[in-house]
């Protein structure tokens, strides 16, 4: 769990950094606590370690489905929530395994697509993105009115 919370640090203080207006600075505590409530609702978590058993990377991805509807037809997908690779691991594979190992879970689950989001600001998980055959499909468009 220590483990998680550090990698989660580090992302949620890019998230922070990058829209403080949306996310709060990071918490151990609470990351703790949210990390504990997802190992028991079903989501999916896979942890990259190193042949030292040291983690170097998370993914955390939660099966959902959706019936069809008058507009849309019925989905069965992996959500990626979160990545996280170690800054001094990034580019070495890593994150390559965390998606092949879910690519290979969305296998077992009967998944017929894997899904993610990003922020605009962290145009360099996009590069990756791409590089592992993802395509953007929708934008959101904000406008802030304070």
């Amino acid at each position: 769990m220590v483990a998680l919370v550090r990698l989660g640090l580090g992302i949620q203080k890019m998230h922070a950094a990058g829209r403080p207006d949306l996310f709060v600075e990071p918490s151990g505590d609470a990351l703790h606590d949210y990390f504990r409530a997802r190992f028991s609702d079903g989501s999916h978590i896979l942890l990259a370690e190193t042949d030292a058993h040291v983690a170097v990377g998370y993914l955390l991805a939660e099966h959902a489905t959706r019936a069809a509807n008058p507009f849309k037809v019925a989905s069965s997908i992996l959500y990626i929530h979160h990545i996280a690779v170690e800054l001094e691991q990034q580019s070495g594979g890593v994150g390559r395994q965390l998606m092949h190992a879910a690519v290979k879970l969305a296998g077992e689950l009967a998944v017929t697509t894997l899904r993610l989001d990003s922020w605009h600001f962290n145009t360099h998980a996009h590069g990756f993105f791409e590089a592992e055959g993802f395509t953007p499909v929708n934008i959101v468009f904000e406008k802030l009115l304070q």
